[in-house]
């Protein structure tokens, strides 16, 4: 994907507020108890964040599955994220794909209780980086 500074900076801008977005999704479904949706949710606000990230580098993505190798390769192997991070979006997206598309998989409170703050810090750290490039 060819864009010029203008439109990468749109992208990038839309992509991080998609990524806030989806966190504030996931606290409203917790608090209804839809807590499926909400690993859905946090792993979206990841997913909106890596790409954003990944976009105000130049490194294009199309998949899911391109973003998740695209982050491990440009951002993990690189040190600029840690292991654990790399390790952490990929749990969310094993968790997601789990809760909306396998049966009788349920999320459980102590589950989002553990994530959600650890995905909330990622997300902030993706955030910083874009901001120093």
């Amino acid at each position: 994907m060819s864009l010029d500074q203008e439109s990468r900076k749109a992208i990038v801008d839309y992509r991080m507020e998609r990524a806030y977005q989806a966190l504030e999704e996931a606290r409203s479904t917790v608090k209804n108890g839809f807590l499926n949706l909400a690993a859905n949710r946090l792993y979206y606000a990841l997913y909106y964040a890596a790409s954003a990230l990944l976009i105000s580098k130049g490194i294009p993505t199309k998949t899911h599955a391109g973003i998740m190798t695209q982050f491990h390769l440009h951002l993990v192997k690189t040190d600029i994220v840690s292991i654990d991070d790399g390790k952490l979006f990929r749990t969310m997206y094993n968790l997601r794909q789990e809760s909306d598309y396998e049966d009788f998989i349920e999320v459980h409170a102590e589950d989002i209780d553990e994530f959600m703050p650890k995905v909330v810090d990622l997300v902030e750290k993706l955030k910083s980086l874009i901001d120093k490039s």
